[in-house]
């Protein structure tokens, strides 16, 4: 083998090299950009991953009351192995959940109690026209409503004599006094509940964040 040919082929092998880099910073990319977006609903935005991302301002209770991560992919997963999925879903979630398994369509989702706080995890796959739509949905309305059902309620409301008490040989700064402890039932509520929702977009991400290799993987060998 003469020297050109030896550069040509250590030319091939760093090109095949470079190819190898690329497609790695691209799916390391995605995942870091899923992340950012998994971490954003929890303060206030909206995002689906197949149309971009909107910015909307936080609600006054401190974070949505539904989480949901969208992807849609190119190219169709084997509709034979949608129960493959159940599995790396109860595997990351760590609970069985309800599965329902269709033609050309899987759903799961977590066997939490109504009554409970969560979390209500929601998974649905769907194969069609060439193409695969992952879905991951979280609802917080019973978070919240327990958060400000219970710590409003009990702390902003059989509570608020603390104040009123405090301030009986002042009476004049009564209302003041007592507008400030509701103020200040109300924002430590918030905030607690903007750290739980925090949590639980992060735990919603994870799990979206492995749908999204397993089926890009899947696909990518068909």
């Amino acid at each position: 083998m003469s020297y050109r040919d030896d550069r040509d082929a250590d030319r091939a092998r760093i090109e095949a090299l470079e190819a190898e880099l690329a497609v790695a910073r691209k799916k390391i990319d995605e995942l870091e950009n899923r992340r950012s977006q998994a971490l954003a609903i929890a303060h206030g935005q909206s995002m689906v991953a197949t149309t971009g991302s909107r910015k909307r301002k936080a609600p006054w209770y401190g974070a949505p009351l539904r989480l949901e991560l969208a992807h849609m992919f190119e190219g169709e997963y084997p509709k034979d192995e949608l129960e493959t999925l159940i599995d790396l879903i109860r595997g990351v979630t760590r609970e069985s959940g309800r599965a329902e398994l269709l033609k050309s369509s899987m759903t799961w989702s977590a066997g939490t109690n109504p009554r409970a706080t969560g979390p209500f995890t929601v998974v649905t796959v769907s194969v069609r026209d060439g193409k695969t739509s992952l879905l991951v949905t979280d609802s917080l309305g019973q978070l919240a409503g327990g958060l400000y059902g219970g710590l409003g309620g009990g702390l902003g409301g059989g509570a608020i004599m603390v104040p009123i008490i405090a301030f009986l040989s002042m009476p004049p700064l009564i209302p003041a006094a007592v507008a400030t402890w509701l103020g200040g039932v109300f924002l430590g509520t918030r905030a607690i509940f903007k750290r739980a929702a925090r949590r639980r977009a992060e735990a919603l991400e994870t799990l979206f964040s492995a749908l999204v290799v397993e089926i890009s993987q899947r696909i990518s060998k068909l």
